[in-house]
């Protein structure tokens, strides 16, 4: 608000005074010197309950002074124009919040833009990362599946060519058993045959030794059997002659007996083997008949 200093108070009461007649005045100032003195004796006279008088108020028209009317009317435009331009500029103040307000709706917007441009191109990342991962995976599997199939096609080929391996060395061990056990069985056979050849000679030379030492008695006859066990050591030495069968002649019984007691030792023995020995020589069964026939 601005001050209004004394001399611009008198300055406008000259100009009132310029532009009202004189006897305007002296009625303002009358009526001025009625009121302070009824507001002075309120103060001093006593209370009273006197009856209230209304004041007799006069109206006077007073024309309004034209130079003063032109300052109103200007100050009116002035704060008429001073208002516009206020409003002008709260006018321009709105408009410039408004714009702000609408950049930062913009910014905001163009954030949640980028910002939802950041996600999609993160999500869309993300699942072409995993896109990539999950073929990288079936890959790795595949690659797995078939490096597992090519060991399991080596090891089952491994396998066969073992199984056909190992067939093959059964069978050849099989054709060797066979032909090891050929080859023992006409070992054994030839053996056989050697033995029993070695056998019936050895046999042939104990019967000859005890038919030179035999003197058949004038009891016996055709049909007679006697049969004697002879036990012998490889030596050949007689160690014990048992009659297992007797012909029913004592002077034959007794006449065999003696032959192979005169015998004694048979020294033809001492070069056989000791198994061949051991199994037809060291208890022998001899026949004695009395057709000179010795088994």
């Amino acid at each position: 608000m601005e001050m209004t200093q004394p001399h611009s108070r008198f300055s406008q009461l000259l100009d009132v005074y310029n532009g009202y007649p004189l006897a305007l005045i002296a009625a303002l100032l009358l009526h001025f010197l009625v009121l302070a003195a009824l507001v002075v004796s309120g103060f001093t006279d006593p209370p009273l309950n006197p009856e209230i008088v209304q004041p007799s108020i006069r109206a006077f028209t007073i024309d309004e002074n034209p130079q003063l009317r032109n300052e109103r009317e200007a100050k009116q435009r002035q704060a008429a124009a001073d208002a516009a331009a206020a409003e002008r500029r709260r006018q321009q103040e709105r408009e410039r919040q408004r714009a702000e307000d609408a950049a930062a709706a913009e910014r905001q917007r163009q954030q949640e833009l980028d910002q939802q441009r950041a996600e999609q191109a993160a999500a869309e990342e993300r699942r072409r990362q995993a896109e990539l991962d999950r073929q990288r995976q079936e890959q790795a599997a595949a690659e797995e599946r078939r490096r597992q199939q090519e060991l399991d096609r080596q090891r089952q080929e491994q396998a066969e060519a073992e199984q056909r391996r190992r067939e093959a060395e059964l069978a050849q061990q099989r054709a060797e058993q066979e032909a090891a056990r050929e080859a023992a069985a006409a070992a054994a056979a030839e053996v056989a045959r050697t033995e029993q050849q070695m056998v019936m000679a050895y046999t042939g030379v104990i019967h000859d030794l005890i038919r030179q030492n035999w003197s058949r008695p004038p009891s016996a006859r055709n049909g007679m059997t006697a049969v004697f066990r002879i036990q012998m050591v490889p030596t050949g030495d007689i160690l014990d002659v048992e009659l297992v069968q007797s012909s029913g002649d004592f002077a034959f019984d007794r006449a065999a007996e003696s032959a192979i007691y005169r015998v004694g030792r048979f020294q033809e023995l001492q070069g056989m083997p000791i198994n061949l020995f051991n199994e037809n020589f060291r208890s022998l069964l001899l026949t004695f008949r009395p057709e000179d026939l010795l088994n």
